[in-house]
């Protein structure tokens, strides 16, 4: 089978699939800085609710067999906390930078918006938005940290009682320091 086509109309196609690839990037980006705009009415409704949840689950983890418990809501947490910190920065660089500011973000690996968040609100002296991306950024690595260092003492917990529950018949011993076989 032969495809036949001129090559001013090959290229008109390749121009219009070329164009229709990059536009849906530029959509979404659009549609997510659109998005991220909207958010700011209840986002910090959301991300209030998520900090008390994080705090109820303190003495949670005082618990040994509820820090599993407590390591997973800590993490999920620390997503919401991370994602509210993205749009948050991204709705600050589209409102003071625009789309320009947004794109250049994205292209810092996706999470450079937060870095042209902060640079946006440095630039415009907008205190409060700089202060909102600390915040936001502290809240994320601290309940990570925190899910983390749950999700391995409920991890050494198991650990323990499976070895008491099940003790090993071997008896391992260390050679004598004189002892040269």
């Amino acid at each position: 089978m032969k495809f036949g086509g001129s090559a001013l109309g090959l290229s008109a196609v390749g121009i219009v699939v070329l164009l229709a690839i990059i536009a849906v990037p530029v959509l979404l980006l659009f549609g997510a800085a659109k998005f991220s705009v909207w958010t700011l009415g209840w986002m910090p409704d959301l991300i209030g609710i998520a900090a008390l949840v994080s705090l109820a689950l303190v003495p949670l983890a005082i618990i040994p067999a509820m820090r599993g418990v407590a390591s997973s809501l800590l993490g999920f947490a620390s997503l919401l906390f991370g994602v509210s910190l993205w749009l948050y920065s991204l709705a600050s660089t589209y409102i003071e930078w625009g789309m320009l500011g947004v794109i250049l973000g994205v292209l810092l690996a996706g999470i450079g918006v937060v870095f042209t968040g902060v640079l946006a609100a440095l630039f415009s002296a907008s205190w409060g938005v700089l202060g909102n991306i600390a915040a936001l950024l502290a809240l994320t690595i601290a309940t990570r940290f925190a899910a983390s260092f749950l999700r391995a003492s409920a991890l050494r917990e198991t650990l323990r009682k499976r070895v008491q529950e099940n003790p090993s018949e071997a008896i391992i011993d260390q050679p004598d320091p004189g002892d040269h076989r």
